[in-house]
């Protein structure tokens, strides 16, 4: 399974997390599998156990893997990769990262909006709005509690529209013609609690990522979201350029 060469460079112990790792990536070791012992590892490869254990330490602190007491050393399940430096597409990610994507809708409706959501788009005072909630799923493991504004004024009967198995963004681009949007989002931490922890099957307190997006097409708010994302399944990337 691990290609661990006495001749090379490189240490053996990171030799050793690089082919683990690259086998977690490549689905050789599947989540929740769990790995040789330490033992195992040290007689195949003639490694000793301190670099064996160096390795695993290494792949527990950075969460490849997780340790049970007096069973052994299991890979966790996958993080997401998102580059937030473009429109995330939640779907596209999942599918980047192993995962089978899957939404289940809790509401979908056309409904007057409150003062506040009436403040964060600019709406004007008969402007309704389609209210969307739904919990998006990665190998049927709830992962994201969603709930998305949209200006009904600019897509008028989506409300009809059935979105279990398409794309959002798809329907706005092939149905209303939004092909260029621009935004900005805000992130920070949070504690998920209540409704929003019950939904992602995690206990109340635990820590996530509340996102807030805003969406022009042209000059109009399309879309506010508030999305709470639990906090051990993404990882946010960003692009950048500058002088030094």
């Amino acid at each position: 399974m691990f290609e661990i060469s006495k001749e090379n460079n490189e240490p053996l112990y990171q030799q050793l997390i690089q082919n683990i790792k690259n086998c977690i990536e490549k689905g050789i070791i599947k989540e929740n599998e769990k790995l040789p012992s330490e033992n195992e590892i040290c007689k195949k490869y003639n490694l000793s156990r301190t670099v064996v254990r160096m390795a695993l330490n290494h792949l527990e602190k950075n969460g490849y893997i997780y340790r049970v007491q007096g069973k052994g050393s299991f890979v966790t399940t996958l993080k997401i990769y998102q580059n937030r430096s473009y429109i995330s597409k939640f779907y596209d990610d999942a599918k980047t990262s192993g995962k089978i994507p899957l939404s289940k809708i809790l509401s979908f409706k056309l409904k007057e909006p409150n003062r506040y959501i009436k403040d964060k788009m600019n709406l004007l005072k008969n402007d309704k709005v389609v209210k969307l909630v739904w919990i998006r799923y990665g190998n049927s493991e709830p992962l994201i509690y969603e709930t998305i504004y949209l200006n009904h004024s600019l897509v008028k009967g989506i409300e009809k529209i059935d979105l279990t198995s398409k794309k959002l963004y798809d329907i706005l681009a092939k149905e209303y013609g939004i092909k260029k949007i621009y935004g900005k989002e805000l992130f920070y931490p949070c504690k998920i609690e209540g409704t929003e922890a019950k939904y992602l099957a995690i206990n109340d307190g635990c820590l996530g990522m509340k996102i807030e997006r805003l969406v022009y097409s042209g000059n109009k708010i399309l879309e506010y979201t508030e999305s709470v994302v639990r906090g051990d399944r993404f990882v946010y990337t960003t692009n950048f350029k500058g002088s030094l």
